[in-house]
């Protein structure tokens, strides 16, 4: 089944009415869209067979979610980190740590941190989390990231 409905060699009537900027626009979406297809149309698509379990870390966690966590830690010596941040007027904020517990080639289980929704420095709850990030971040675990940390 094809997903393209467009086409350079047949642009719709509307395409003679914009602007050269738009018909720019228009032909690189296109191309796009017709590099997609065909990509869609050579390769099957991307089913993991890893069993990939994802928690997400907030204010709203449980202690119990966190102490689970710790269990995990204890018996995970690589981790994969990666983070997220939102451009705020001309500077980085960071709003998500990304760290994967890489306990088997086939099961791994993911822990979003959502740095702007963090509970209260003083609360048991953050102590937990500050918990759970010394045992990953101890020196006798590896850690993967894209860059130095």
């Amino acid at each position: 089944m094809s997903y393209s409905k467009r086409s350079l060699n047949n642009p719709p009537d509307y395409y003679y009415n914009l602007t050269n900027k738009q018909k720019r626009n228009w032909r690189k979406t296109t191309r796009k869209i017709e590099k997609n297809e065909e990509l869609r149309q050579r390769f099957p698509p991307f089913n993991s067979t890893a069993n990939i379990t994802v928690i997400y870390l907030h204010y709203k966690s449980t202690i119990e979610t966190i102490d689970a966590l710790i269990i995990k830690a204890k018996h995970t010596q690589r981790y994969t980190i990666d983070t997220e941040s939102e451009n705020n007027k001309r500077r980085n904020h960071s709003a998500l740590i990304q760290i994967q517990f890489v306990h088997s080639i086939d099961d791994s289980t993911i822990m979003l941190i959502e740095v702007a929704y963090l509970p209260d420095p003083h609360s048991i709850l953050f102590n937990r989390m500050k918990e759970l990030c010394s045992i990953i971040f101890n020196n006798h675990n590896e850690i993967i990231s894209w860059g130095p940390l």
